[in-house]
């Protein structure tokens, strides 16, 4: 389903999934002479045995160290997973071998409190796609943990996916623009402005555009006010879901290094997004995300 403006998608509490009560789900649209991408038919490979916790990984994890180490093991194998992904010709096998380690991944950052709080406090600062995309992830993962206060593991693992994937239309984006020291022309900008729709079109031709996923990919860069893209959705229109990878997806541009500019400190992102950016998200929601980084800063000392 495209998220235009009249289209609005709504949870059933009972099962948790996904209704449109104002419209039937259409789909993308792929009728144009030239799509936005181009898909790559399925070949083998050994992409999902390679890219699946190691058992340097899993040794980790059980073994009896610090949290920080624990978390540094994970963060470090999703790097490595998201680099792959950005760099492979997308194809279906591809994205569905790769969501099975992400699901295994986000039930490490889901089960332990201590190695949660450790991922919040790890961030890569060097601003490539692939370093943002395990930001965002990790990010938007512990603050659904936070907010939704959910005991529903599918969920969670489900928003694990589709949070990880929130960028994967950037592997069609030329990497000169992508890694652009400094301002975009308004061509590069416009060609920038599609990763969400080139995004979903790619996961829809890999049979892989759950509502989950529809959300995160097509809303991250989304405001409440309407004044985001690409469909300038507005109040409720803009999912929960998609608020908490934006969110996250704007923390992480602010504090991340780049070649012309010094990354923010939390306390200075976090200052900002209030004093400028709260009115684009829901206020209970950014509050929420507020006091995360406040409950965080008090127990484990991010400064």
């Amino acid at each position: 389903m495209v998220f235009q403006k009249s289209t609005m998608l709504y949870i059933n509490k009972s099962t948790l999934k996904f209704e449109d009560k104002r419209v039937k789900p259409s789909q993308l649209n792929t009728s144009t002479a030239e799509p936005l991408v181009q898909f790559v038919k399925d070949d083998p490979s050994e992409w999902g045995k390679k890219n699946r916790p190691s058992e340097e990984l899993s040794a980790a994890l059980k073994a009896p160290t610090s949290s920080d180490a624990k978390a540094k093991a994970v963060f470090e194998h999703c790097s490595g997973l998201m680099h792959n992904l950005m760099n492979e010709p997308v194809t279906e096998t591809l994205i569905e071998d790769t969501s099975q380690p992400i699901i295994e991944l986000a039930e490490c950052i889901i089960a332990d409190e201590e190695v949660s709080g450790s991922l919040l406090r790890i961030t890569s600062h060097d601003y490539y796609t692939y370093t943002h995309c395990v930001n965002v992830g990790v990010k938007s993962l512990l603050i659904a943990k936070h907010i939704l206060k959910t005991s529903d593991d599918n969920l969670m693992k489900d928003l694990g996916v589709g949070f990880f994937l929130h960028d994967i239309g950037k592997s069609k984006v030329d990497p000169g623009i992508l890694n652009k020291p400094g301002k975009l022309s308004d061509e590069e900008f416009t060609i920038m402005r599609n990763h969400p729709e080139r995004g979903a079109q790619l996961l829809k031709r890999a049979n892989s555009l759950d509502e989950i996923r529809k959300i995160t990919v097509l809303q991250h860069h989304e405001k409440i006010d309407g004044s985001g893209y690409p469909y300038g959705l507005k109040g409720k229109e803009f999912h929960q879901f998609g608020q908490i990878c934006a969110l996250a997806d704007i923390y992480d541009a602010l504090t991340a290094e780049r070649s012309y500019k010094q990354g923010m400190t939390v306390f200075e992102a976090l200052k900002l997004m209030k004093d400028k950016m709260s009115h684009h998200f829901d206020e209970k929601l950014f509050n929420s995300f507020i006091q995360l980084f406040i409950k965080e800063s008090v127990q484990g000392g991010i400064s």
